[in-house]
């Protein structure tokens, strides 16, 4: 689940992932939330498991519930098709991209920097997508935190997968301190990572034109939007 507010609604909004897919309210109010976008019927989903949103609340990644293998990220367009107003309740079930690391492998948890997905993918170690087009998502960069064979279970179980072997052993958790960029994954198998991905020192969302909202919460100036770096 995510919370974030979104400038230009005035909006606290929660970003669901659960029964049927995916969910967005508007949590302004918190005793009176409001349904404003389910994201259902999707082919493969039965339910959601990870779902976050870009800083605009524009577009949004989502993975399903239970994660099986072959499953890739999946794009979805927030918008409705009258963009114009009050957004109103819209069911879905396409999404407009999708990304995975191999054709065997399978993702779980994100961080969203935008244009930057940082990706905590199991099996496939850290992964770093770009999404600045969202419809054609493609690698930047990738560790393989796992210190054994692809799709090997270290500790001899019994794969839940239809593979030789288990996709949920390996990267699990991922997180991105703004002030420097730098990038921490920790590992089922082999404990504690920390990166740095060439060329990004940091992030503030207003350098992208974007809101400068993400995971981390900045509790003296707050999310809102500034007259855009150059």
């Amino acid at each position: 689940m995510y919370i974030a507010y979104l400038p230009e609604a005035e909006q606290d909004r929660f970003y669901g992932a659960g029964t049927g897919g995916f969910h967005v309210f508007d949590m302004t109010d918190v005793e009176n939330p409001r349904l404003l976008t389910s994201v259902t019927g999707i082919p493969g989903v039965e339910n959601g498991h990870t779902f976050t949103p870009t800083p605009d609340g524009r577009y949004a990644l989502g993975m399903p519930e239970p994660t099986y293998q072959h499953s890739p990220v999946r794009f979805f367009d927030l918008r409705p098709p009258e963009s114009e107003g009050q957004t109103p309740n819209i069911v879905r079930g396409s999404g407009i991209g999708a990304w995975i690391p191999k054709f065997g492998g399978a993702t779980h948890n994100h961080e969203l920097r935008w244009p930057y997905v940082f990706i905590s993918a199991q099996d496939d170690g850290l992964q770093i997508v770009n999404m600045a087009d969202p419809t054609r998502p493609f690698t930047v960069g990738y560790y393989h935190t796992r210190q054994n064979p692809m799709l090997h279970d270290p500790l001899g179980r019994n794969p839940s997968q239809a593979t030789t072997g288990n996709i949920y052993n390996g990267a699990w958790g991922v997180d991105i301190r703004n002030e420097d960029g730098l990038i921490v994954v920790s590992d089922e198998n082999s404990g504690f990572w920390a990166f740095h991905l060439e060329g990004f020192q940091g992030w503030n969302g207003n350098n992208w034109g974007m809101p400068n909202v993400s995971s981390a919460q900045y509790w003296d100036d707050g999310p809102v939007r500034r007259e855009q770096i150059r």
